[in-house]
């Protein structure tokens, strides 16, 4: 049986990767009793190696292992996922404290020990019912790399933070990943998000990448 003061048993966190060349993210609301939205943008972190980005997108292994090399993006991740679980301990903490506050006004003066039991029970489960929802948004330069290599990576972490000694045992957690910009079914393959249509930046883009390999290809047979 779960303690009266435990926190709220569902936290959803949505993770996007997307480029700043190609918009802003649009997102779908989704009701929940506390939702926040934390947006990063990377762009200032160094670039994986140029021929494994005309290669590869950010959800290769070898192109993740480059990247995640550097000691500046293991500071940034490091930071990242650290509010990330700040701000769900931020959820269950408001979450619980409204439940309370909820019982206070409901609970009459002549309340007698029987009703204080119903009362603990109907507050344990508010709490459990209730939903935290963080939106986390990170932003490369054309989404296809940095921000999802970050993103994979992250999902990873919180994947394994859920099961260690230092993550609240009430918690059920849920990560859902969709990488934006990423617009090759072959590219999707291993995402959790929805695959979509290229708009027209996203098609300039691909078409940009296979003008560059045919030129390269070009100039090394004029040699």
């Amino acid at each position: 049986m779960a303690s009266p003061s435990a926190c709220a048993r569902s936290v959803r966190i949505s993770l996007f990767s997307y480029g700043h060349a190609n918009g802003p993210i649009v997102q779908q609301d989704r009701e929940a009793q506390y939702q926040k939205t934390l947006a990063y943008n990377i762009r200032h972190l160094p670039n994986p190696p140029r021929y494994l980005r005309l290669k590869a997108t950010g959800l290769s292994r070898r192109l993740q292992k480059e990247f995640l090399q550097n000691d500046n993006v293991e500071t940034f991740l490091v930071k990242v996922q650290q509010e990330i679980t700040d701000v769900a301990k931020e959820g269950c903490d408001q979450l619980r404290y409204s439940t309370k506050q909820d019982g206070n006004k409901q609970r009459p003066a002549e309340a007698g020990t029987r009703f204080n039991l119903n009362a603990h029970s109907s507050e344990e489960t508010a709490v459990e019912g209730a939903e935290i929802n963080i939106v986390v948004t990170i932003c490369c330069e054309e989404g296809r790399h940095r921000s999802v290599a970050f993103v994979e990576e992250l999902a990873r972490r919180l994947a394994l933070f859920q099961h260690s000694d230092d993550s609240p045992q009430h918690w059920q957690l849920s990560i859902n990943i969709t990488h934006r910009d990423i617009t090759d079914l072959d590219d999707c393959e291993q995402s959790l998000g929805q695959n979509k249509r290229p708009n027209k930046v996203q098609t300039r883009i691909r078409d940009r990448d296979r003008r560059e390999k045919g030129n390269r290809y070009e100039s090394h047979l004029e040699d």
